[in-house]
């Protein structure tokens, strides 16, 4: 693969978003960040086939930049596992190439209440290269959800 690889980051967050964008460049870059499951549900559809998701939330998160179809979407641990598979299979088919769903492992989710380490985007930016360039290195030639 010639350029960066388009992805998206849903995190309740966002000041976890910015860090971990920036560390994923320039193999992987992020192009929206979504902030909710129902923000998720209606921006995904759109950006699967490369337009713009039309978002109200407005954050500094992401390039902006619509113009490919993104082929990886990384969920932070604020999302269930039951909502993203009903997500996947939602949009299933819509885009023209596989795409790779990182999602958090229900049972590895901290407590409530548990706060992350001061290094956590770092962390989070070094799983999910590693997990986008595992499927990369396959040959991204398979729509699947991995766990972390």
């Amino acid at each position: 693969m010639s350029s960066s690889l388009p992805i998206v980051i849903c995190a309740l967050d966002s000041v976890i978003g910015k860090p971990v964008s920036e560390l994923l460049l320039p193999e992987f870059e992020v192009t929206h960040f979504i902030p909710n499951l129902s923000a998720a549900q209606s921006e995904i559809p759109h950006l699967l086939i490369g337009r713009d998701p039309q978002s109200p939330h407005v954050n500094d998160v992401g390039t902006k930049d619509y113009s490919r179809p993104v082929r990886a979407i990384i969920f932070g641990r604020g999302f269930d596992l039951e909502d993203i598979e009903k997500l996947c299979e939602s949009v299933t088919g819509i885009s023209q190439d596989p795409v790779l769903w990182i999602a958090g492992d229900p049972s590895r989710k901290p407590p409530p209440g548990a706060v992350p380490p001061p290094n956590y985007y770092q962390l989070v930016a070094e799983v999910a290269r590693e997990l986008l360039g595992g499927w990369v290195e396959a040959g991204a030639t398979t729509n699947e959800i991995i766990l972390y």
